[in-house]
């Protein structure tokens, strides 16, 4: 489902992103860890279109990426979510849903001048969409609050709840659990787990060991900008060059 060759991204003197390569199979869960400092959010920026790579590529689903802004990404069905989850605070939880909804003929200035019945049966649409997805993340009951009325936990459901509006194929997550309450943790992964289930591709960037070994079918794990090994949980728990990575024994 997604490729990525050689990635490489420079700050100034600062190699964050020095050749990292792997691919991710389509309808599984795999976790892409590592720590502090390995390049994950930054390759989760170079493959989005945030950030331009130095040097490499990344291919969804065969299509190479290269200089391709996010929306074009995300109108090819990968869609992201940020770790530090904002919003916009003017506008309400179901707002921000009905926002990232695609294909909406309203966003032109004729349709919007002169609104259709096309126009209107797809609104009516994106709004039943919204309160279908708002319903499975039980964000329901807040729905007509403003996104910083809500808790930390709930706006991270609304970043997923956002990104399924926007139809995705594969979602890359970058710390949905940070700073979560164990009990949430544990929602948000069962929600997960749902997606996979349903045929979602997740590429998920986690620190929470534990849940990533239960809830992985696969992990990656990236040191120092670079691809380091590839496995199940127990394998690369194993793995002297991981213990090493993580522990920094060299050092």
């Amino acid at each position: 489902m997604l490729a990525v060759e050689g990635l490489v991204r420079k700050f100034g003197g600062l190699t964050a992103l020095d050749g990292a390569s792997f691919a991710v199979a389509p309808g599984r869960i795999t976790g892409l860890i590592g720590p502090n400092g390995a390049g994950k959010t930054t390759l989760f920026n170079c493959v989005s279109g945030l950030l331009p790579p130095s040097s490499g590529r990344a291919r969804f689903d065969g299509i190479d990426l290269s200089g391709m802004a996010p929306h074009e990404v995300a109108a090819l069905g990968m869609v992201r979510t940020f770790q530090l989850a904002r919003g916009f605070p003017r506008m309400s939880v179901f707002d921000h849903l009905l926002l990232y909804g695609r294909r909406q003929p309203g966003e032109g200035l004729m349709q919007a001048l002169l609104p259709g019945a096309m126009a209107r049966r797809r609104e009516s649409e994106l709004v039943d969409t919204a309160w279908r997805v708002a319903k499975r993340l039980k964000l329901e009951h807040v729905a007509d609050h403003l996104v910083t009325q809500i808790s930390g936990g709930q706006k991270k459901l609304l970043e997923i709840g956002r990104a399924l509006l926007a139809e995705p194929r594969m979602i890359l997550l970058d710390e949905p659990m940070a700073g979560v309450n164990p009990s949430l943790r544990q929602e948000i992964a069962g929600h997960l787990a749902q997606l996979r289930d349903e045929g979602l591709t997740i590429l998920l960037i986690e620190h929470d060991m534990p849940l990533v070994r239960t809830l992985c079918d696969e992990v990656i794990v990236m040191a120092e900008g670079r691809f380091l090994t590839r496995g199940s949980f127990e394998a690369i728990a194993l793995d002297v060059r991981v213990q090493d990575a993580y522990l920094g024994k060299r050092h």
